[in-house]
């Protein structure tokens, strides 16, 4: 999107106030779906693998729950140091650009972190609980209409970062 498009799209946020209120809360409130989920998750692994104590089973659930842990951490490691290497710009650090929602950051804007780590952990969670990773897509989805509309990402970011994240997810999880 250009200034131009954010321009129109933030002097309709202004004409409608109570929209614009809510696509900000949206923006601060969702990210931490993910954030809190994600600890809920382990601790579900965990009773799931303390019930299996004593068999094979526990050691293959354990290596499973690895995953878990090392393929959420190795894509927020890599899509942040991504980020530093390609330090691409934000679309508020175009001039005349008023962002819903204001940010001091500057460049780091590819990948979005927000929808990586969103995305992965859609996928983390996807492999255990099908409907729950579903509903983490929707938030992941959320999250990233959200970062666009305020202004803080380009389209770009967002979607690269969801779809880094889902990849990666999906290949750590299923393929490893």
């Amino acid at each position: 999107m250009t200034a131009e498009h954010y321009h129109a799209l933030h002097s309709w946020m202004d004409a409608h106030p109570a929209v614009s209120r809510c696509v900000v809360a949206l923006d601060r409130w969702l990210p931490l779906i993910p954030f809190v989920c994600y600890p809920v998750l382990l601790c579900l692994l965990n009773v799931r693998l303390f019930h299996l104590l004593g068999s094979q089973a526990a050691l293959d659930f354990m290596v499973t729950i690895a995953r878990a842990v090392f393929v959420p951490g190795f894509t927020f490691w890599g899509g942040t140091i991504l980020r530093d290497k390609l330090n691409l710009p934000r679309p508020y650090e175009q001039p005349g650009f008023e962002p819903l929602r204001r940010k001091e950051t500057k460049g780091h804007s590819f990948p979005s972190r927000h929808a990586l780590s969103a995305a992965v952990l859609a996928m983390v969670w996807m492999y255990f609980y099908p409907k729950a990773g579903w509903a983490m897509v929707g938030i992941t989805v959320l999250i990233c209409i959200g970062r666009v509309l305020t202004g803080v990402h380009h389209i770009r970011d967002v979607v690269g970062g969801a779809v880094l994240g889902f990849a990666l997810g999906y290949a750590g999880m299923w393929l490893l």
